[in-house]
């Protein structure tokens, strides 16, 4: 059972039970420092996945015996700016992995998909980032700067 101020075990969809508490715990840290809603991304694949024991993705249940990420929307942050200050947000709360996806859709309009993870080969203050831009992996950075001002 997960418990969380701001989310419900159903937002979780199948992997209720396999999401790490701590990434629940941060994800719900994260909606009250930014004061807007975090909607989980519907793709299937934006929460648990069983990809083996080779794939280190931070989703993958069969290597880490829990789902440690989350592919997530903020509705109303598209800016820059917007992203920015949520990228500060997951830094600072200790997300050890942060991605930014600028080529993606949300209720058929484009809209930044942010991915946070509490991988456990990496640091609090020191996370793995990458960004994502028309399909391909680039930095972070790259994919903040392809967002409108």
């Amino acid at each position: 059972m997960i418990y969380a101020e701001h989310f419900r075990a159903e937002e979780f969809r199948d992997w209720a039970d396999e999401v790490s508490p701590r990434l629940v715990t941060m994800l719900d840290i994260l909606r009250h420092r930014i004061g807007s809603p975090i909607v989980i991304s519907p793709n299937p694949h934006s929460l648990g996945r069983e990809s083996g024991m080779h794939d280190e993705s931070a989703h993958n249940v069969d290597r880490w015996a829990e789902v440690l990420a989350a592919d997530f929307f903020i509705p109303h942050v598209s800016t820059r700016a917007a992203a920015e200050s949520v990228l500060h947000e997951m830094e600072g709360i200790g997300f050890t992995g942060i991605g930014l996806y600028s080529d993606t859709m949300y209720y058929g309009k484009p809209l930044p998909m942010f991915h946070g993870d509490v991988r456990p080969d990496r640091d609090m203050g020191d996370p793995a980032e990458w960004g994502r831009v028309n399909g391909r992996q680039v930095s972070i950075m790259l994919a903040l700067q392809k967002l409108e001002n």
